[in-house]
Parts: structure tokens; sequence; C-alpha cells
């Protein structure tokens, strides 16, 4: 085996420790799906998951949902610079990720119902910034920056706004 493959095999290992659905680990990695399936058994000790990967407009269901994705592109657009326009960084992506779930252990939970984003559905965001199919826009009254999406059921409008709304 040459040293690049036992690389991507590496990095393939983290991102299966990580979570990440198999048809990205097979994206990123190169690696056959059907090479990844024994794997992931082996390291996690079940079955992988299967079935469609989830959607933007799936991810940014709800104001907080919203919200926690909003912080989520933010630490990854920090972490990765423009560059994310153009591919997706894994490095920054799990770098926002990992930052992500510490803030979400002491900070986010608090004020949200919903659970924070896995990687899987970081990867879906990253993805969707460097497609275009998700946007930033800055709210003219509190000025936060949020993530917005083409096709979401929910109308272009900052999250945290409508939150303090809804908690007066």
């Amino acid at each position: 085996m040459k040293l690049a493959a036992i690389g991507r095999f590496d990095i393939a290992v983290k991102l299966i420790h990580r979570g990440l659905r198999l048809s990205i680990v097979s994206h990123v990695t190169g690696i056959h799906i059907k090479t990844l399936r024994p794997l992931h058994r082996e390291i996690l000790g079940y079955r992988p998951p299967s079935g469609q990967l989830p959607s933007t407009s799936g991810i940014l269901s709800t104001r907080s949902a919203q919200a926690m994705a909003s912080v989520m592109a933010a630490l990854y657009q920090s972490a990765g610079g423009d560059g994310i326009y153009r591919q997706i960084d894994m490095e920054a992506l799990l770098a926002a990720h990992d930052l992500y779930l510490e803030l979400s252990k002491s900070v986010i939970l608090r004020v949200s119902s919903d659970k924070p984003l896995d990687i899987t559905q970081a990867w879906i965001i990253a993805r969707d910034i460097q497609t275009g199919a998700v946007y930033s826009k800055c709210c003219s009254h509190c000025r936060i920056r949020y993530l917005c999406a083409v096709a979401c059921r929910l109308p272009p409008s900052c999250p945290i706004c409508a939150l303090r709304k809804r908690d007066m």
C-alpha cells in the first residue's frame, strides 16, 4: 500500500469515528463505499446508516435550528476564509465543528431544544455554502449574520430577532 492510500484510509477512519456518512467519506477520500462499509462496522460496531442525506431545508426547519446553523457557518467561514466558496475545506470544517460542539455544550443548548448539528449536517451546510444554495445575510436590526437557504420554508429573516419576539 502506498503512502497516499494510507493517508486516505487514515482520514477515512477519522471521519468515520466522527460519524460522517459514508457517501461523504467516500467523496472526500476517493475510497469506494464498498470498502468503507466493513471499515465502519469494524470501527463503530454497527452498520452505517443508509438513505438520503439531510437537506438544507430540513436542517433549517426552525428558527433555533437556523440560528445554530448560522453559528456553525460563521465558525466554518472564520476557519476556512474565502476558500470555502471554491471548495470544501475539511480541516476547517472539522475545526469549526469541534468548536461548535464545545459552544453548544455550554451556550447553545441552554437556549435551544434542538440537538446540535452533527458532522454530516455541518458538511451539508459547507457544501451548500460552496454551491451557493445557502447564503449569509446581515440583519438590519441586530446586525447579526445569519444563514438562509434558497429552498427553505422559513422566510429569509433573522432567526435571533424572531426568537426574541417569540420569547417576549
